[in-house]
């Protein structure tokens, strides 16, 4: 047997002996989103670059778990609504959102995580504003952050800051005529609480 096929056979030996040995764990989150959008820019008044200010928004969803020796994979679905503003003015994101993180298990109950989160804006509103519709529905940003679990209990925290650049053109304020845009990247923090529903090993019930 060629030596290639003996190192893919046995790969894929380890692989299945821990994936058999590994625990599955899924259950529901949810918590507060404290986000500050980009700066505002007008490009047609005299006070340009006026920055968004932070607000609590909030998200709420489900996870999954694959414990793996030291490390884990945890994939997440969760509806977020994001709020942040301007110039007296509220902003707010409604976005679907899906974290994929690769955990490293610290100490006891602590890890620490990190992976992209992938998202679908719904829409977006400012009250007393014209907006024109986001530039891109889809991003990707990127999650990093800590853990600690407590029995089934969880308390989480951490940062995302989006790659994808994402704007969303003002064309009217307080029925007033402008041109500016807002940078729609998120940039939050993120508190989370989860409970776990259920946990099976692997070859078991």
């Amino acid at each position: 047997m060629p030596f290639k096929s003996i190192k893919s056979l046995t790969f894929l030996a380890l692989l299945s002996t821990s994936l058999l040995q590994a625990q599955f764990e899924f259950g529901v989150k949810a918590g507060l989103n404290y986000d500050s959008l980009g700066d505002v820019d007008y490009t047609d008044l005299a006070a340009t670059d006026l920055s968004a200010d932070s607000k609590t928004g909030y998200h709420i969803g489900a996870y999954g778990k694959i414990d793996l020796l030291l490390f884990y994979l945890r994939p997440e679905i969760q509806f977020t609504k994001i709020n942040s503003g301007f110039d007296n003015k509220s902003i707010g994101l409604s976005k679907i959102e899906a974290p994929i993180l690769l955990g490293y298990k610290i100490l006891g109950p602590l890890s620490v995580f990190a992976g992209p989160s992938f998202q679908y804006i719904l829409n977006e509103d400012v009250e007393g504003t014209t907006l024109t519709d986001i530039e891109e529905n889809f991003t990707v940003g990127l999650q990093i952050g800590t853990r600690i679990s407590l029995g089934r209990l969880g308390l989480g925290i951490r940062y995302e800051r989006g790659f994808t650049d994402n704007d969303v053109r003002i064309l009217g304020l307080n029925g007033i005529d402008v041109d500016g845009r807002i940078d729609a990247r998120p940039n939050q923090f993120i508190l989370s609480a989860f409970y776990e529903l259920k946990t099976r090993s692997g070859g078991g019930d």
